[in-house]
């Protein structure tokens, strides 16, 4: 393997991913459509054992022997990318659930990651929301999917349980910038905002868990005005990074080298608009205040 990794990583997320990126490095400069005879598939079968994002696929143990058996991969490199598979064919807790292929990516992923760097213009982050203001959020967004109250409150438990699952971990450190407008905003009503901001008040406190910045109206322009809301996530076992962009109807999973350094650099420049830490907290205590007048 492309890593010399000796063991498969224990996220079935990350095992997926990783194994759909080894079976791209190992078709090399070969024809798409030649492998895709050699083998006996589909191409777009092929297409999603490549794929690590949320449209990818696991091969079967027979469709992964003929590629690997094609590709002419030593024994023992075989034995590793079918330990691999065998871990990313392993269920996590949301499939219980009815979630979203992309959106259960980013919970696997989100479960194996070692840092997150997200910036959210209109929301509190979802591992930063109390219940009541996920809720809130998740049945206003309902009534353009004509979501039940049942499906609302399975949304609900899955966001909490990502909470529950990031605590317990104690990992990955995120580093949250928000816009002013999340915390003006007053989802829920007076009383649910105020806990919203209370609860992140304390959160700030905990700084080996969370860094949080306020990005105030008073920045001005900055580098990410005419950008959706997103998320670099590393998983440092994997040596895998990628940016979750998030869309009304699409999402992407961007890893080029490009698409990475260039979210990066947009994050670093938010930091330097954002205020921080101490002047956060003032922000989020005068907010709160205002709500309880």
């Amino acid at each position: 393997m492309a890593n010399r990794r000796t063991q498969a990583p224990t996220a079935p997320t990350v095992a997926r991913w990783l194994l759909a990126k080894e079976l791209r490095r190992l078709r090399g400069e070969r024809q798409f459509t030649a492998v895709v005879k050699a083998v006996k598939t589909q191409p777009s079968s092929l297409a999603r054992w490549e794929s690590g994002r949320a449209d990818g696929q696991v091969p079967s143990i027979n469709s992964l022997d003929r590629l690997l058996a094609h590709y002419e991969v030593s024994d023992e490199e075989a034995a590793l990318l079918m330990d691999l598979r065998s871990v990313a064919k392993s269920p996590g807790w949301w499939q219980s659930h009815e979630v979203a292929k992309h959106y259960g990516t980013l919970i696997g992923l989100e479960a194996a990651a070692s840092d997150m760097s997200t910036y959210q213009v209109q929301l509190i982050p979802g591992l930063l929301q109390t219940e009541d203001y996920a809720r809130s959020v998740i049945t206003a967004g309902a009534a353009s999917w004509r979501g039940t109250e049942e499906e609302i409150e399975d949304r609900v438990k899955v966001r909490m349980r990502r909470q529950e699952e990031w605590v317990n971990r104690g990992t990955p450190h995120l580093w949250a910038i928000i816009g002013e407008a999340a915390i003006r905003q007053a989802v829920g009503g007076p009383g649910v905002i105020r806990d919203q901001l209370a609860h992140l008040l304390d959160l700030s406190h905990r700084q080996t868990r969370v860094t949080l910045q306020v990005l105030p109206y008073s920045a001005g322009s900055h580098t990410a005005m005419e950008m959706a809301c997103f998320t670099v996530l590393d998983v440092e076992e994997a040596a895998l990074s990628t940016v979750y962009v998030e869309g009304p109807t699409a999402n992407l999973f961007l890893d080029s080298p490009e698409d990475l350094t260039r979210y990066r650099r947009i994050f670093e420049h938010l930091r330097k608009s954002a205020l921080g830490t101490v002047d956060t907290r003032a922000l989020l205590t005068d907010v709160m205040e205002g709500f309880t007048r």
